[in-house]
């Protein structure tokens, strides 16, 4: 059986390289064609394949998207350093968040952008974000004193503000952490708490070695089970919000903040949404 496999997975290599085959130029025109323009700010979401039919490193990649939005746009990716949880569980196992140290969990190609010149980290315990670009550090100033990491007083609001583009590399929708900017948005029409009542911490550890007791609130277990996403995705798409692209054997899916905000205000003006009733309503 190894055999086969070892077969298939050479002969994927060879068709990819000679039909897939894509270089850091033809990256950027694709983004382009997405909206994408230099002086943009541009949040990533990715994953990294070895047969995407790049033809470059990692890195090479990575100024790829700084080539993208330019030394005026911004460059920001998520670094949370934990997967497969809820934050609330990787609370629970109190790790601290070592700003410098602490390894992106969110793939590769965040991985390799957390360790390059000029990038500068949050100070989040669960949802630190990555900036590289004008007003970086500006632009993550102060994540440590919102309760809510992804709510109105953290870089999240800021991408709202900014009109940032959002840009998934070879990662499904429900990868996007701005999703989570949209549900606080519209935590009050929601017929349950959208977090657990009790207020958690985290720790971080800060650029000069100090550790800070964060308090942060956590998406509820009953919130996170009655989400159904795929309604909020159906909506942008029937409104044409979302994009989608293929260069090589890599997918791209691109949105703009303002039309998932947009969005997610129609659908609650409407008395729908994205989120199922409790069951206790629903029966009453």
């Amino acid at each position: 059986m190894s055999m086969i496999r070892d077969a298939r997975q050479r002969l994927k290599a060879f068709v990819v390289k000679s039909f897939f085959t894509y270089d850091a130029a033809a990256f950027v025109q694709a983004v382009r064609r997405l909206g994408i323009e230099p002086g943009d700010t541009l949040m990533v979401h990715s994953a990294w394949n070895a047969s995407n039919g790049f033809d470059g490193k990692i890195a090479d990649m990575v100024a790829a998207l700084k080539d993208a939005v330019g030394p005026e746009g911004l460059l920001v990716m998520p670094s949370l350093t934990y997967q497969n949880e809820s934050s609330g569980d990787f609370l629970a196992r109190d790790v601290p968040m070592n700003v410098r140290r602490s390894p992106s969990m969110m793939g590769m190609l965040s991985e390799v952008f957390r360790r390059g010149a000029g990038t500068a980290r949050s100070l989040s315990p669960t949802h630190p974000l990555l900036a590289w670009g004008r007003d970086a550090e500006a632009f993550l100033a102060g994540h440590e004193r919102a309760e809510v990491p992804f709510g109105e007083a953290s870089p999240f609001e800021r991408l709202r503000v900014r009109d940032a583009r959002i840009l998934a590399i070879d990662v499904p929708f429900s990868t996007i952490t701005f999703t989570h900017y949209i549900e606080d948005m519209i935590a009050p029409s929601l017929p349950f708490p959208l977090y657990e009542a009790d207020v958690r911490f985290g720790r971080v550890i800060d650029h000069q070695g100090r550790e800070h007791r964060v308090p942060v609130r956590v998406i509820s277990r009953e919130a996170n089970a009655l989400r159904r996403e795929h309604r909020y995705v159906e909506r942008l798409d029937a409104a044409g919000a979302l994009r989608r692209a293929r260069i090589g054997n890599t997918r791209l899916l691109a949105v703009r903040c303002a039309d998932m905000v947009a969005c997610a205000r129609a659908m609650i003006a409407e008395g729908s949404g994205f989120f199922d009733a409790p069951a206790r309503e629903a029966a009453a």
